[in-house]
C-alpha cells in the first residue's frame, strides 16, 4: 500500500487531502501578462497607509494610497493619497497624474496605457471608469474574483 501512495502523483495527493485552494497555490500555473515596451501594460491598486494623520474632522486616520504602475519598467506613473474609503474619484486622480507630463522632467512616466490592468474593487468596476477606459481607447482588464494574480 505504501508503495502505491508513494507512487501517487504529489499534485493529486495534495488536491485530495488539502483540498482545490491548496492544489491551486502550489501547483497551477499562474498566467501573468508580460508588457514589452513602457506603457503596454499599467496595474492600478490601493492600500491602506500605516500612519496616523489628522482627517479632515480633526481625528486619527489612516490615509489610502492609490498606485499606478508601469508593468516593464515597474515605475509608478501616478498616484494619489487621502482619508476615507478608496472611490472611483480617487482611481481617476491617479490615473489622470500617470497620463499626463510631470512637471519634474527626470520623472518621464506620462501618456496613455495600452491595457489598465486592475482587481474587482468597486472603484475599479465602476461607470466612470469602464466609460473614460473606452473614451481614451485602453483595454481595461480586471483580475479574477479572488486571484488578483491571473487574467
Amino acid at each position: 500500500m505504501r508503495a502505491i501512495v508513494q507512487g501517487l502523483d504529489p499534485a493529486l495527493v495534495t488536491l485530495a487531502l488539502e483540498g482545490p485552494a491548496s492544489y491551486r497555490d502550489q501547483y497551477e500555473l499562474v498566467y501573468r501578462f508580460r508588457a514589452d515596451r513602457p506603457n503596454h501594460i499599467w496595474q492600478a491598486d490601493h492600500t491602506e497607509l500605516d500612519i496616523m494623520v489628522v482627517g479632515a474632522n480633526g481625528k486619527p486616520d489612516r490615509p489610502w494610497l492609490t498606485a499606478i504602475e508601469d508593468d516593464y519598467s515597474r515605475a509608478i506613473c501616478g498616484y494619489t493619497v487621502f482619508t476615507g474609503a478608496p472611490s472611483a474619484l480617487n482611481t481617476a486622480l491617479a490615473l489622470r497624474q500617470a497620463i499626463w507630463r510631470k512637471p519634474d522632467p527626470s520623472w518621464a512616466m506620462c501618456g496613455l496605457p495600452d491595457v489598465l490592468y486592475v482587481d474587482h474593487g468597486s472603484d475599479f468596476t465602476s461607470h466612470h471608469l469602464d466609460r473614460t477606459a473606452v473614451e481614451l481607447h485602453i483595454r481595461l482588464i480586471h483580475s479574477t474574483v479572488a486571484r488578483p494574480q491571473e487574467d
